[in-house]
């Protein structure tokens, strides 16, 4: 479970996109990267599904290797688990830990670039398609402490890039939708956030180049 959370915190927090994949979503995987997180139990099935994926794509694994995979340029092997390393980290001083501690293996995910989030690793972020349109889900932990500091520091500067044009819109936790002005050079288009103080969302309509690669 370490493994796991620490792997999930470590994507939120550099602001990377990612699929919950498990045994009966794996066949449907179309993902760049799969990542297996100290995964200690494969059934036939699963290792055969793995082994295909793993024949064009890019899989991680940390900790324990169930997958009986040979070496290949495909697959990325890490014994000792990144994940269970930061989230261990994190359980000693929340403040202290970075996701730049783990940054060979954040180098081995090779992800897309269709979404590029720009902020702090206060700021965790979970990206998502809703109705078909990016949204961008928004958390600031900036300056919390437990039982000392209950209240945020604004996360501020922060910036979104994405393919094509759209038009983009922020909704501030409890406030109220507001339309941004996107910087476009025609291929990529840039929205600088206002301050985030707890959290937020944000969202492209009226575009169809916002999918990822």
């Amino acid at each position: 479970m370490q493994s796991y959370q620490g792997v999930l915190i470590l994507l939120l927090q550099k602001h990377l996109e990612f699929q919950i994949v498990t045994p009966r979503t794996l066949a449907d995987f179309h993902g760049r990267t799969l990542i297996l997180p100290d995964v200690q139990v494969l059934n036939d099935e699963e290792r055969k599904e793995i082994s295909g994926f793993a024949a064009t794509g890019r899989l991680v694994v940390t900790g324990h290797d169930a997958t009986q995979l040979p070496d290949s340029p495909h697959v990325v092997r890490f014994s000792d688990c990144p994940g269970r390393a930061y989230s261990a980290a994190l359980q000693q001083d929340f403040a202290a830990a970075s996701p730049e501690t783990q940054n060979k293996f954040l180098q081995s995910l090779n992800s897309s670039d269709a979404v590029q989030v720009t902020a702090s690793s206060w700021l965790a972020t979970d990206i998502a398609r809703v109705d078909g349109n990016l949204h961008v889900f928004f958390a600031n932990f900036n300056g919390l402490r437990g039982g000392v500091n209950p209240i945020q520091t604004p996360e501020t500067g922060a910036t979104i890039t994405v393919h094509g044009k759209g038009d983009g819109y922020f909704l501030s936790f409890l406030g109220r939708a507001q339309k941004l002005r996107g910087e476009s050079d025609g291929a990529r288009t840039i929205f600088k956030l206002p301050p985030i103080q707890k959290g937020g969302v944000f969202w492209i309509a009226n575009s169809q180049q916002n999918r990822a690669n």
